[in-house]
């Protein structure tokens, strides 16, 4: 059922990919991080009575395969202290003879997302169906479907389990922190390195996460620093929780309440007083609940961008304690190097959560064919401006460029890949 893709040659240059992305973890985003935004100023958006259905979606099932998921910054190699000066050789692609290339007239492409619709990863998708049709000789009826659950792993399922058909293609949309899980052995039945082929990834921003304690319980760092306040999360595997238990380890205060269904519910139970510290505290959720800049939040730290209201605060004098979480770490806790080092893979691998990936039955022609239409999808300004509209950041990392980057991480030290497994439920 593996055509050329299961090759020897192709599970080289994956095992590749395999050997890297074990050492990252993402943060930023959660189970669907980025749920649509909405106007409303005053309070987080409505969320939907959640069901179990939807609660798979944030919050990964306790099974084996489920204990294992913005600007112009530094790269991800920069941001590593230990690339590998010696990336693995790989083939650069070859451009496709006019006779192969493909047709999709009559052809349906299927995206799949691993998430209900309605939020980021949903809108995401839709958005770039819309404009693919386009790209693609014999302009396919391209689709979304949403298959939620565990951590994207029931929509990575529902692909590799059939049968390549010449009718339809399929796309599925993949969590990072599932891809890592799997290489770093957590998850059954899906082997990232050979069951998918990756096309690259439409949300290729440096992480801007941002922690905020309601103003009425502490003014500043060190008022923080001296209590232990609930903070709210959504699953235990998703980039919210990693970038936390990463901070937990280090030394922060946090009294962790799992269970929120997104960034939406996050922010709601901020709103309402019941849990203290949230980790949304970026520009988007700001611009979406403004008071937060008027007195409600106190800002604490970040990840790697600092956020614009912050930064207008400072310019009036306010938040002068409000630096990178890894620059508190190493100053008040005395973080050493490995823990750093694991920080550091942890950016790095937030700078894309969304990724696009292929079956790996599916023929070389037609993988081809989408990775060249997804770096034009993505790349353009009808789609950039499209995804702008709605507050969402837009980068483009290709498949080369993917692993390009995977190979840069295969130096870091048996330590530090110790530290990002463990950040992960045992």
């Amino acid at each position: 059922m593996r055509t050329a893709f299961t090759s020897a040659k192709r599970a080289l240059r994956l095992l590749a990919l395999a050997s890297v992305l074990a050492m990252l973890a993402v943060a930023c985003g959660g189970e669907d991080p980025d749920p649509t935004p909405t106007s409303a100023p005053q309070q987080a958006a409505p969320t939907a009575t959640p069901t179990a259905e939807a609660m798979m979606e944030e919050k990964p099932t306790p099974t084996a395969e489920a204990m294992m998921e913005e600007k112009a910054t530094p790269t991800p190699e920069a941001m590593t202290e230990n690339p590998d000066p010696t990336p693995t050789p790989r083939p650069t692609p070859t451009p496709i003879p006019v006779e192969e290339q493909v047709d999709f007239s009559g052809k349906t492409v299927q995206i799949t997302v691993g998430y209900a619709p309605g939020g980021g990863f949903d809108t995401f998708a839709r958005i770039f169906a819309h404009h693919l049709s386009d790209e693609l000789e014999g302009n396919p009826n391209v689709f979304v479907s949403n298959k939620p659950g565990a951590n994207t792993l029931v929509a990575v399922r529902s692909v590799i389990d059939k049968d390549y058909r010449d009718n339809q293609v399929d796309i599925v949309v993949v969590i990072s922190t599932l891809i890592q899980q799997s290489i770093l052995g957590g998850v059954s039945e899906f082997d990232a390195a050979n069951d998918l082929v990756y096309l690259g990834a439409p949300d290729y921003t440096p992480s801007d996460q941002t922690w905020c304690i309601r103003s009425d319980l502490a003014a500043n760092l060190d008022e923080y620093l001296a209590g232990n306040y609930s903070l709210g999360q959504i699953g235990r595997v998703d980039t919210y929780a990693t970038s936390s238990e990463w901070a937990v380890q280090v030394g922060f205060p946090f009294e962790r309440v799992f269970g929120y269904t997104g960034t939406s519910d996050m922010d709601a139970a901020f709103n309402r007083r019941e849990i203290d510290v949230t980790p949304t505290c970026r520009d988007s959720q700001v611009a979406q609940n403004p008071e937060w800049a008027e007195g409600y939040a106190t800002p604490l730290f970040y990840t790697i961008m600092e956020p614009e209201w912050i930064k207008a605060g400072k310019a009036e004098g306010k938040y002068e304690w409000v630096k990178s979480i890894r620059e508190i770490a190493q100053e008040r806790f005395g973080a050493g190097d490995d823990y750093l080092n694991a920080f550091d893979a942890l950016m790095a691998a937030a700078a894309s959560s969304r990724i696009y990936a292929m079956p790996s039955q599916t023929p070389t022609t037609i993988v081809n064919e989408m990775r060249a239409a997804f770096e034009r999808v993505v790349s353009s300004a009808d789609f950039v401006a499209d995804m702008k509209s709605r507050r969402y950041d837009v980068g483009l990392r290709t498949g080369d460029q993917y692993q390009t980057q995977v190979e840069s991480f295969a130096g870091l030290p048996e330590e530090t890949l110790a530290i990002i497994r463990g950040l992960f439920p045992g």
